[in-house]
């Protein structure tokens, strides 16, 4: 061996023994919150090893120096136990629900974990009903574990507090008692649950808006109505959590989704992860990450009116405002009614005219683009239908009191 290729061979050495080998064991199928733990890997020139999420199977084979995981059941909490000197960081509190045995819930107690603020996450989907008018909202419990029993009350009791009617759609009764994750078995309890779900939509009383703890769930829900002939959003608006765009941007109506922030979960539990390796202290409770708020797309996006002419005119205005075109007379068309009839209408349950409505919601997007993007002012109003940015500073200046610039450059103080 020549002495170049001895130097390379001592480095490469000396790389392997400094570089630290973590294991997911993330049972949950969770993009961002794999993100989370990529980025800050990254930056500690980590050594991951995904085999359990990717391949299905635990790497008993596996040595090396921390954890990352999401334990939910006890298939996870049983991988976990190959691995128990390992030091380790969760990212939920499914060992210790009742749910589990109760060895794997012993075994649980007083890890380090990163969790996402249940309280505000439900505060965040019962708001964001409340706020558009509807008096029937609903959360689906799908027998979570920790995760419903702790968001449900809180979600109950905001839109109680708020006037509205509360329902709690009580899925995880229907679930079969020992699932199996594939075969004939599995197709016959996924119908039967399906069929339940379909009667369910039915009976709820409409418009109502739906919250549920996952997109995957939401996903099931927005199946469901598809087969008992059920609008969304028009008669069910729906509001999932995680906002994965995987499933978010390509469902068969663009979902709604509350962001959890499980992509700054996954960095300060890998943090957190780092820190009990080096043998620092860490907190004993959990690191609690605030939610980013709603993610509203189509789903959702629409007021609660029992009418479902004005409801149809409402969803057009959400999904063609950025048409400068757009007009009262479009939307008389669009409900199937005259143009005095669709004022009549508007002004009985929304209060204000057609012309209103449109120029609130584009004035809504345009917010989000002057504190999300740096967009000009001309821009932003032709990217939100304005037909001039004289006529949309003139609309904003009227229904907010300053101009676009002053109120960027307010929101922008307010941060710092």
């Amino acid at each position: 061996m020549n002495t170049n290729t001895a130097t390379k061979a001592r480095q490469f050495g000396s790389l392997r023994h400094i570089r630290r080998n973590v294991l997911l064991l993330l049972g949950t199928h969770a993009n961002q919150l794999r993100g989370g733990i990529v980025r800050y890997a990254r930056q500690a020139a980590w050594i991951l090893d995904d085999t359990y999420s990717s391949q299905g199977m635990v790497p008993t084979w596996w040595r090396g120096d921390g954890i990352l995981a999401l334990i939910t059941k006890t298939e996870d909490a049983q991988a976990q136990r190959h691995f128990a000197d390992v030091p380790l960081v969760d990212f939920s509190k499914g060992w210790i629900a009742d749910s589990m045995p109760a060895q794997y819930r012993a075994a649980g107690r007083h890890r380090p974990r990163v969790l996402g603020n249940s309280a505000l996450i439900a505060r965040l989907a019962a708001d964001h009903f409340i706020e558009r008018g509807f008096k029937h909202i609903a959360y689906l419990n799908a027998g979570n574990y920790w995760m419903e029993l702790e968001r449900i009350p809180v979600f109950r009791k905001t839109v109680e507090m708020a006037g509205a009617e509360f329902h709690e759609i009580q899925y995880y009764k229907q679930l079969p008692r020992l699932p199996k994750p594939g075969g004939h078995r599995a197709l016959v309890d996924n119908l039967t649950m399906h069929k339940w779900l379909v009667k369910a939509m039915r009976k709820l009383p409409k418009p109502i808006g739906i919250a549920v703890a996952s997109d995957y769930m939401a996903l099931r829900i927005m199946r469901a109505c598809d087969d008992a002939r059920l609008k969304v959003p028009e008669e069910v608006a729906i509001l999932g959590c995680h906002n994965d765009p995987t499933i978010c941007d390509f469902a068969p109506v663009p979902l709604s989704s509350v962001d959890d922030n499980l992509e700054l979960c996954g960095y300060e539990g890998a943090k957190l992860l780092d820190q009990l390796m080096n043998g620092d202290q860490v907190p004993t409770e959990p690191v609690i990450i605030p939610p980013k708020g709603v993610v509203t797309r189509v789903s959702s996006n629409v007021l609660a009116v029992d009418d479902p002419r004005i409801a149809r005119a409402i969803r057009f205005i959400f999904e063609h405002y950025q048409d400068n075109h757009l007009s009262p007379d479009t939307l008389a068309t669009v409900a199937g009614l005259s143009r005095s009839g669709l004022d009549r209408a508007f002004q009985k349950y929304l209060g204000h005219s057609p012309a209103q409505q449109i120029t609130n919601v584009r004035l809504d997007h345009a917010k989000k683009l002057l504190l999300e993007s740096e967009l000009k002012a001309h821009e932003v109003a032709a990217h939100t239908g304005f037909s001039s940015i004289v006529h949309f500073s003139q609309a904003f200046h009227r229904v907010t009191g300053i101009r676009p610039s002053k109120f960027r450059d307010r929101s922008e103080r307010n941060r710092k």
